[in-house]
């Protein structure tokens, strides 16, 4: 075998292209699959089920001695301003929730509030310095006021 320079070079060449186009195909892929869970966020009714598991996740959390509980997480990158406002504590910052997050906010003022529950969103992580994932808390008091 006689190995060259050229012969080298290509093969660095190729195996670059290979790698490119494996990042090229999965950057493709997170972007459908980012898209997609967009839509469903959009379009997603909740169920009896889901509530019923919420209620659960309440429950267990509250035996464990905690005050909150989150509920569920979303990319800030779906609420209208990029979670701005959550990420603020400004005012309004519930009509930024996004479909079916939105829909939770509304579940849980008819049917928690009014059992001394509380809500609340914040931002849980920040991926390179920028606002990240927001979750969802239920809240409580550790003792009931007189």
């Amino acid at each position: 075998m006689t190995l060259n320079v050229a012969d080298l070079m290509a093969r660095r060449q190729a195996e670059a292209a290979r790698r490119r186009a494996e990042a090229e195909a999965a950057a493709a892929q997170a972007q459908a699959e980012r898209k997609a869970f967009a839509e469903r966020v959009m379009t997603y009714k909740i169920t009896e089920e889901d509530e019923q598991r919420a209620l659960a996740k309440i429950a267990k959390a509250f035996d464990a001695g905690e005050k909150e509980v989150m509920i569920t997480q979303f990319p800030s990158s779906l609420c209208a301003d990029g979670g701005r406002r959550i990420n603020n504590a400004l005012d309004g910052w519930q009509d930024t929730l996004p479909g079916v997050f939105h829909k939770v906010y509304e579940w849980w003022e008819t049917k928690l509030k009014p059992g001394g529950f509380g809500f609340t969103a914040r931002i849980i992580n920040y991926p390179d310095g920028m606002p990240g994932d927001v979750g969802i808390f239920i809240t409580w008091k550790s003792e009931l006021e007189d």
